[in-house]
């Protein structure tokens, strides 16, 4: 069971294209797109584009872009922010999806410099700064393709079950292991060759977290503990 602000995120991405739990009660478009733009966990910002093209679609009287900058403590969380909202803005135009960008929000596309960054990060697959850290450009397609677009298109109930899961086991995923060594992991759920650097780095490090995880006793403590008042 998640506590505190994780299960405060959690709860609102589910109403926001990211179904992980029943939401409770609808969330502010505004502070949880604030709260994405500073948070430190790539997976997560790779969802900015999903949570503002459902604000768009579906809360749009919420949603207010300057209030939820405002929110933002420093320049830099800010300059972050408006990054990822051009970014946002230039992809609903690649994927055909103009009605998602209304005319008032026009100036946050970016010119000049930054649009040409964001066309060179879009078309080419090439990782976006954002100070810190920085995007990776086919995931975030990846992810927008499949929580937005896919979803969008497909209905049925066993559909969306599947996407809460798959999205459920990435932001747990993302309690124990750092994002190079959930790639490890991914690369050997799907039986891909590691190198001789990644072989030495699994085996000293990433597999003793997957040993913990799997022993049953350390399960059973952690269930018992949860159901404790």
């Amino acid at each position: 069971m998640l506590h505190g602000d994780s299960a405060h995120l959690m709860s609102a991405l589910s109403q926001y294209g990211y179904s992980l739990l029943q939401p409770e009660q609808m969330a502010d478009p505004n502070e949880l797109l604030a709260n994405l733009a500073k948070s430190k966990d790539a997976r997560l910002v790779e969802g900015f584009p999903v949570v503002l093209a459902n604000a768009l679609e579906k809360h749009q009287d919420k949603l207010d872009l300057g209030a939820a900058e405002k929110l933002l403590d420093d320049e830099s969380s800010r300059a972050r922010f408006r990054k990822l909202t051009a970014l946002s803005l230039y992809l609903f135009d690649v994927f055909g999806l103009e009605k998602l960008r209304p005319k008032e929000l026009a100036d946050r596309l970016g010119r000049g410099n930054l649009l040409a960054e964001l066309r060179n990060a879009v078309e080419h697959n090439q990782p976006l700064a954002l100070h810190p850290g920085s995007l990776d450009l086919e995931r975030v397609k990846k992810t927008f393709l499949r929580y937005y677009m896919r979803a969008s298109e497909v209905q049925a109930s066993e559909t969306k079950a599947q996407l809460r899961e798959e999205f459920q086991r990435e932001f747990y995923f993302s309690q124990f292991f750092a994002p190079k060594q959930r790639d490890l992991v991914e690369k050997k759920l799907r039986g891909e060759p590691l190198t001789k650097t990644e072989r030495e780095y699994f085996s000293r490090v990433v597999k003793k977290k997957l040993l913990a995880l799997a022993d049953p006793d350390l399960h059973r403590l952690a269930q018992k503990a949860l159901q404790s008042p």
